[in-house]
């Protein structure tokens, strides 16, 4: 993210509705669900993990 020049990097923030960049620790969380046997019966669905920024 640092080589992002700021500008740019608010421009990003100011569209995402918890207005921070995800962190790879909540990434990881993600997937760990899905590959648990919590996730056993998710098929073919898809887990936006992005803030909110691509809200349905």
């Amino acid at each position: 993210m640092e080589t992002i020049p700021e500008r740019v990097r608010q421009r990003l923030l100011d569209q995402i509705p918890l207005k921070r960049f995800g962190r790879a620790e909540e990434v990881a969380r993600a997937v760990v669900y899905l590959v648990s046997s919590d996730g056993d019966y998710i098929t073919g669905a898809e887990l936006p993990v992005n803030g909110g920024l691509l809200m349905h």
